[in-house]
């Protein structure tokens, strides 16, 4: 017992969405395990607890072989070195109440694959680097879509099919008050069905730094997946495969956020921190059609958000947020909010917690 420990986290989210129902959800709660199976051998695994409870995810599970700082070993299922909030994403990490899209609708949070790989740290450079199984754009249950790009790709490791494999990898490096990072992530995504390979590409980078009371973080991710027009005609030519035809060539993602730490600016001295915030993100996952596909530029769209995060302790966030969603293409006549050319508002509440 002296070498486990249980951690966690969960969060609650309340919103009311222009032109849709209010709705309340608590989203999440997260049990991990941290073990020490021997000195240099340790266990770390997290189980979430979706919706009430109504849907169990396995998040990560893997062991860690510790050989030195700047080499060790790591096996199993393994969160994708993809961004600064991946592998990091609990709910006081950020300020807005809900994962911001960047991070979830052009890549999935929380994204994991089963494989392995090394990390290590040396001076102000720390780095991950991993062999795993290929998100499929092609498959009886996964597949890219114009809406969310690879989201929908990736699976729980419950015994999917391996048609692919992929290698990504992350280098960090400290900064003044912050860190600068490089994500990419390359490997085909057609599996069997098709003679191309189908090739994704992502690369992301970001920057996160404290300058006295104000935090900035900025991020960009643009992703390429090769071979769409073979791809498209497949989902067609295949019934039992899940996709449309609607595989994009291309998306691009924007995300920058300006907050401002208040008791920090007015010099008090407390452990309560109240932190407002301006966020804009740019979200494409249909930045360019895929070939053989139709046009759907209101899958397009711009965030921003303004809103405020309360922290009677840094492992606990209060959340509130107004956000609008600007839709791109052509509005229809009597569009609800959401559909393209069109705005939607949202108000949101939420509460986050680590344990």
């Amino acid at each position: 017992a002296q070498r486990t420990t249980v951690h966690g986290y969960g969060e609650t989210h309340w919103k009311a969405s222009e032109g849709s129902d209010t709705s309340v959800d608590q989203h999440r709660f997260v049990v991990g395990v941290h073990s020490k199976i021997t000195d240099w051998i340790h266990l770390n695994m997290e189980m979430d607890f979706e919706h009430a409870m109504s849907e169990l995810e396995f998040e990560f599970g893997h062991l860690d072989f510790l050989i030195s700082p700047s080499m060790n070993f790591r096996v199993g299922t393994v969160l994708m070195p993809m961004g600064n909030l991946n592998e990091f994403h609990e709910p006081n990490n950020f300020y807005t109440v809900e994962r911001p899209d960047f991070h979830k609708n052009l890549m999935p949070s929380s994204w994991q694959q089963a494989g392995g790989g090394i990390y290590g740290s040396k001076g102000d450079y720390s780095y991950r680097a991993y062999l795993v199984n290929a998100v499929s754009a092609l498959d009886s249950s996964r597949k890219f879509r114009n809406s969310d790009f690879i989201r929908k790709g990736r699976s729980q490791i419950t015994g999917i099919a391996v048609n692919d494999m992929a290698v990504t990898a992350r280098v960090e490096r400290k900064t003044p008050n912050g860190q600068a990072g490089f994500s990419f992530y390359t490997g085909g995504s057609a599996g069997d069905y098709i003679s191309e390979d189908g090739q994704l590409t992502i690369v992301m980078a970001d920057y996160k730094t404290k300058r006295g009371p104000w935090d900035l973080d900025f991020g960009f991710f643009k992703g390429w997946v090769g071979d769409t027009q073979a791809m498209n005609t497949a989902c067609s030519a295949f019934g039992e495969i899940a996709c449309a035809g609607t595989i994009p060539k291309s998306a691009l993602g924007l995300l920058a956020t300006v907050a401002v730490h208040l008791p920090e600016l007015m010099q008090k001295k407390t452990i309560h921190d109240f932190i407002p915030y301006v966020q804009y993100q740019k979200v494409r996952p249909n930045d360019e059609k895929g070939d053989g596909a139709t046009a759907a530029p209101g899958k397009n769209y711009d965030v921003v958000t303004v809103g405020a995060a309360y922290k009677p302790h840094p492992q606990v966030a209060l959340k509130a947020g107004y956000r609008t969603n600007f839709y791109g293409g052509t509005e229809a006549a009597n569009a609800r909010p959401g559909k393209p050319g069109t705005t939607q508002s949202y108000f949101e509440l939420g509460v986050g917690y680590q344990y």
